[in-house]
């Protein structure tokens, strides 16, 4: 998230820069405070389902640790519509979340960077942990793991201390601050860590499915290969077949035409042998009457 109300906040910002804006009343850091807390917040309140009121709960008391002053809800509006502007909640919700802000400053003291913070309180209220699946996410969160550490560190510190009653009001209401940053950053952290292993997992498993479909497929491709290859050869040895049996087919047609022919002849010379016969008897028959008859 950029930080729209930097140019806006500059006490010598040009009127330009400012037209067509109201123009908010803060300095450089706190600008920059604010814009790096409203990035913290967005990220944790972006599946929030419960409306504007939680982030408007959040926001003020993060104006309140960049300013250390609270303000109307005309000016808590134009700073949502400054670095939050898809938050737009109504009125109402302001001045409920403003009123319990200022239940909480009169029974707590609530941090703000007017207190004297450390080096190591400012980076941890300003650090941001990017959303899981951007570039730089698993060096940004071993980062801010490393700073929760070493904040865990003094901050136990702090509470062991043999005198804790000396330590200022505000260092001890920024330490009950910072320990609610830490176990809620170390939740979203452990969120993230469980998503990126879910989807490790679910990408060593595509990938083994891939691997698996990839094999198969390559067997079924050598599979059709060799189909293709002996069907191939099948229609060849076909082909062959049935030029053989074309031949065939003609030469028995030749031969059954000359046996037909050869018939044909044969029943010709038949009839002429039986015509034969015939004229043979008529004669014998002929010449066996003629001699009966000289006899007598």
């Amino acid at each position: 998230m950029h930080e729209p109300s930097l140019s806006l906040a500059a006490p010598d910002a040009a009127p330009t820069a400012t037209r067509g804006r109201p123009r908010l009343a803060l300095t450089d850091d706190q600008a920059r405070s604010l814009a790096q807390q409203t990035d913290a917040l967005t990220t944790k309140h972006a599946g929030s389902t419960g409306g504007h009121r939680p982030f408007v709960h959040d926001f003020l008391r993060a104006v309140y640790h960049a300013t250390g002053e609270t303000y109307g809800a005309a000016r808590y509006r134009q700073l949502l519509a400054a670095y939050a502007p898809q938050c737009r909640p109504s009125t109402s919700t302001i001045e409920l979340e403003k009123n319990q802000l200022l239940d909480d400053l009169r029974q707590r003291a609530v941090p703000s960077r007017a207190d004297g913070l450390g080096p190591a309180s400012v980076q941890l209220a300003e650090a941001t942990v990017p959303a899981p699946g951007q570039p730089g996410t698993d060096l940004a969160l071993q980062q801010v793991l490393s700073l929760l550490h070493t904040m865990s560190g003094q901050v136990a510190q702090l509470a062991s201390a043999s005198a804790p009653a000396q330590l200022p009001t505000g260092m001890l209401a920024h330490n009950d601050y910072l320990s609610e940053r830490l176990a809620s950053v170390e939740v979203e952290l452990a969120a993230a860590r469980a998503t990126a292993a879910r989807a490790a997992a679910a990408a060593q498993a595509a990938e083994a499915l891939a691997a698996e479909r990839g094999a198969a497929l390559e067997s079924a491709q050598a599979a059709t290969a060799a189909m293709a290859a002996a069907l191939d050869k099948l229609t060849k040895e076909l082909e062959g077949q049935r030029a053989f049996a074309l031949r065939a087919m003609d030469e028995v047609r030749g031969e059954t035409r000359a046996v037909r022919d050869e018939l044909a002849y044969v029943k010709g010379r038949f009839k002429e042998c039986e015509r034969e016969l015939d004229t043979y008897r008529q004669l014998i028959l002929t010449r066996g009457q003629g001699s009966n008859g000289g006899m007598r």
